[in-house]
């Protein structure tokens, strides 16, 4: 995506068009067969992955989001951290005991009007909800992210990216992360610090990744963010208080710092591409010199996320798009637990930087072609069966560090297009010597 400047539907394609020709009559119908098309596709990926829940149920992420909604729902809130009852509930509604819902209480309730229905609709009405969230985040990415394409050319190459296909799969809620840090770095960009704030922190049901995010965006000097954040922090706070009693605020760490020894609990850090991944990787046994190891590489990146992009005072709105995309791979690589699916994270990132080299040149060539490359090797989908299929998952923690550090590095700061010559000269002082 960030070498493409074609845009593959114009904006402007019908200025000056009569609004009774041949023209216009021909473009409204071209427009409604693409939407067609749209529709069509969109129900047959809604189908493809409903058809085969049942034989996929007991494999599927959805169904511990199900059996904590059916908890709450019946009473049970005050118990969601316990063991034993999650896996009464997983038996009675699954059949099985499988992974552990291990998020706050407050998402619960995005899933107990789903969970009036068999966990069969439920996941149908899943999908079909994803698929929504999904068009709005292409909407939203033709107007403010990466203009370069139409929504409707955006949407299916979403689809193309396997992290969004394994999210859907398994019934994942990483596709609700994406759009709120998507409305977030769009009120970035209008100067609205205290709504980006408010959107940061809807996406706390991933605390693990929302926190270092919203540690690295205090480094931009938007103090309106922190109050957002503070203000729903607080809201979600006292949602989850009301659904599981005050006894949560201990329960639910205790139940997180046990959840490694638990043998179901599918916690496995050499299938997270981050920084715990890798680690666990070149460290085999799981020891406190693990852990430290995580924690140096983990602050020492944030450290060098901020260091990067503290000290700009830049108003040009893509140096905006460069430090939020950069502070979003700093997330990922930093959060503590990363499931597949939360890969898909990485297309707003990939969509900034995309704008970010449209918009700027002075880009040396190799820094745009590794951007190029990581982001392609991202978008293989043979590269993450294999990867899945040979337990190397965490491997792909390798491309997103690399555009972490070209999109962090001095040399990736381009002059914004249509400047006057003054700014180019001052970017680049040899220049004044040549003339």
């Amino acid at each position: 995506m960030a070498l493409f400047t074609l845009k593959l539907q114009s904006p402007n394609r019908e200025t000056g068009v009569p609004a009774g020709s041949a023209i216009a009559g021909s473009n409204r119908w071209m427009r409604l067969a693409q939407n067609v098309l749209l529709v069509l596709m969109l129900g047959g990926i809604v189908y493809y992955f409903a058809h085969g829940f049942e034989e996929r149920e007991k494999g599927t992420d959805f169904t511990d989001r199900y059996a904590a909604a059916r908890m709450v729902r019946e009473g049970f809130g005050r118990q969601l951290y316990d063991f034993h009852a999650q896996e009464q509930f997983q038996i009675r509604y699954a059949g099985r005991i499988g992974e552990y819902y291990i998020h706050p209480p407050f998402e619960t309730l995005l899933f107990l009007p789903i969970c009036l229905w068999s966990p069969q609709t439920g996941y149908l009405i899943w999908c079909i909800l994803n698929v929504g969230v999904l068009a709005y985040i292409a909407i939203v990415f033709q107007r403010h992210i990466f203009k370069r394409f139409d929504w409707r050319v955006l949407l299916p190459l979403f689809f193309l990216f396997p992290p969004v296909l394994i999210s859907f799969l398994q019934g994942q809620d990483s596709l609700l992360l994406l759009l709120v840090m998507t409305l977030a770095v769009v009120e970035l960009r209008r100067k609205r610090d205290f709504t980006a704030g408010c959107w940061l922190s809807c996406g706390l049901f991933k605390f693990n990744i929302v926190l270092p995010l919203i540690v690295l965006a205090a480094s931009l000097r938007r103090k309106g963010v922190l109050g957002g954040f503070a203000l729903v922090f607080l809201t979600l706070l006292l949602i989850s208080v009301g659904i599981s009693g005050w006894g949560f605020l201990t329960a639910y760490p205790r139940f997180l710092m046990t959840l490694s020894s638990v043998p179901l609990a599918g916690i496995q850090p050499t299938g997270m591409a981050n920084i715990r991944g890798l680690v666990s990787v070149a460290v085999t046994p799981d020891t406190i010199a693990r852990l430290a190891l995580i924690w140096i590489g983990s602050v020492l990146l944030v450290w060098h996320a901020w260091r990067s992009f503290s000290g700009s005072k830049s108003k040009d709105s893509g140096a905006t798009n460069l430090a939020f995309g950069n502070f979003v791979l700093a997330a990922l690589l930093v959060s503590y637990h990363l499931s597949t699916s939360d890969l898909c994270i990485a297309l707003l990132p990939m969509g900034l930087f995309s704008q970010y080299l449209a918009e700027h040149t002075g880009i040396p060539r190799w820094a745009r072609l590794g951007l190029l490359s990581s982001q392609c090797v991202l978008f293989l989908p043979p590269l993450h069966v294999i990867a899945l299929a040979g337990h190397m998952y965490v491997y792909l923690a390798i491309p997103i560090l690399i555009m972490f550090l070209l999109t962090s590095a001095e040399s990736f700061r381009g002059i914004p297009r249509h400047v006057e010559v003054s700014a180019v000269v001052s970017r680049f002082p040899q220049l004044r010597d040549d003339s």
